[in-house]
């Protein structure tokens, strides 16, 4: 037997106010059998900054003084070339500083009153990045002269930072080798200990940023049967991508009931935020291309985090869901949504009002166009890099995923 439903058709909200003052609704959706609850409010997310600086070449160390007679001693070795800075993305994102020029050697000192050794160049600095790759590695200094002294050994060029072909900056875990394959973990979030499923490419690469993409379960099932469900493991977006399929717990006045608070200090904000921050020091990850996609409840959960952190997400995806409702919105993000006519739990006018909601956050006007797939409506005028695209279907899964919609969801986020 499904649970009771309660649905709420939010009217669509002003296209300028993005802090929506409903009140707030517990409500409860069973994913694939169960039922859900809905909507809210939406903001914008900036674009990476374009720019690159260059290193600086080392220093050179003064000669050495002349001596009154004996042997000369050896020349100083020259200083290392700098590090190559990290490549920097394609488009908006930022590029890579070159490295430090190593210092010069000292120069080697002369028998009698002869004069100092000359020194030794310093190596110069690494090129910055050019957009897609990484910054070249700083050149290896020359070795010191000598009066009579043997000439300094010359330095050892700098090596190249991480790169990547795509998106804007690497978090603090490139570089790193992170555990690889798919697995259940734990972790303490807002003093909780939660579980999710990870599931990172065997062929990462931890010099190369990679996407990542959460996806949310609805009511009573858990994140590893998401993955199932949501197939997002896929082509276009199987490469180059990490995937983290979160956890629910026990709402705190339904303990029966497995899903998540949306509210914007409750647990599942801090989960997110605390989940997202472990895994981007673990792994390199790509911090302009960080995704969202849920269904049911998780639908719910998807709009509350792109509301409440699109500063950090870049697209959601939300299937059969609502909101989001009563939160002030920061950043913004690009939004696809698709949601039944026939479906029994969340109704079809909470999906609208969801619509409705990203529309005007994305400043869009109501004109739309079809796009692929022919089911879906793409508004146009939104935001640049800001797309709205809303899928309707009927007799087509009803509460479900449509047939077209997980090749609809991989391809929208693979598009940025």
């Amino acid at each position: 037997m499904r649970d009771p439903k309660h649905d709420l058709h939010t009217a669509a909200p002003s296209h300028r106010n993005l802090g929506v003052g409903a009140s707030a609704l517990a409500t409860i959706f069973i994913l694939a059998c169960g039922s859900v609850a809905e909507d809210g409010t939406g903001s914008r997310k900036p674009g990476g900054s374009a720019g690159s600086s260059s290193g600086t070449a080392g220093s050179v160390s003064t000669g050495g003084g002349s001596g009154t007679g004996g042997t000369g001693a050896a020349g100083g070795a020259a200083g290392s070339g700098g590090a190559g800075g990290s490549g920097n993305a394609a488009g908006s994102s930022s590029g890579g500083s070159g490295g430090q020029g190593g210092s010069a050697g000292a120069g080697g000192g002369s028998a009698g009153r002869d004069a100092g050794g000359v020194s030794g160049a310093g190596g110069s600095a690494g090129s910055a990045g050019s957009a897609g790759s990484a910054g070249a590695g700083g050149t290896a200094g020359r070795g010191g002269g000598s009066a009579d002294a043997a000439g300094g050994t010359a330095g050892v060029g700098g090596s190249a930072g991480a790169s990547s072909t795509d998106g804007g900056p690497g978090s603090s875990g490139c570089g790193k080798a992170g555990r690889t394959g798919a697995f259940q973990a734990t972790m303490t979030a807002a003093g909780l200990e939660r579980g999710y499923y990870l599931s990172v490419p065997t062929t990462y690469d931890p010099m190369v940023k990679q996407r990542l993409v959460f996806g949310y379960h609805g009511s009573n099932y858990t994140g590893v049967r998401m993955r199932t469900y949501l197939t997002l493991e896929q082509a276009p977006l199987l490469n180059g991508t990490i995937f983290v399929y979160p956890d629910g717990l026990p709402l705190p006045n339904q303990p029966d009931h497995i899903a998540w608070v949306l509210t914007a200090d409750g647990r599942d904000i801090a989960f997110f935020d605390e989940l997202y921050a472990k895994l981007s020091a673990e792994y390199c990850i790509d911090t302009d291309r960080v995704f969202v996609n849920g269904q049911s409840f998780g639908g719910l959960m998807t709009n509350a985090v792109g509301c409440l952190r699109g500063n950090v997400v870049r697209a959601i995806a939300v299937v059969a869901g609502s909101g989001p409702r009563s939160m002030t919105c920061q950043g913004q993000v690009a939004a696809w949504l698709t949601h039944g006519t026939d479906d029994d739990s969340v109704s079809y006018a909470s999906g609208e009002a969801s619509r409705d909601f990203w529309v005007g956050a994305n400043h869009c006007t109501m004109t739309t166009t079809t796009t692929d797939p022919p089911q879906c409506l793409n508004y146009q005028g939104c935001d640049s890099g800001h797309p709205v695209i809303w899928c309707p279907h009927t007799a087509d899964g009803g509460h479900q995923h449509p047939s077209f919609g997980r090749a609809a969801v991989r391809a929208f986020l693979a598009g940025f």
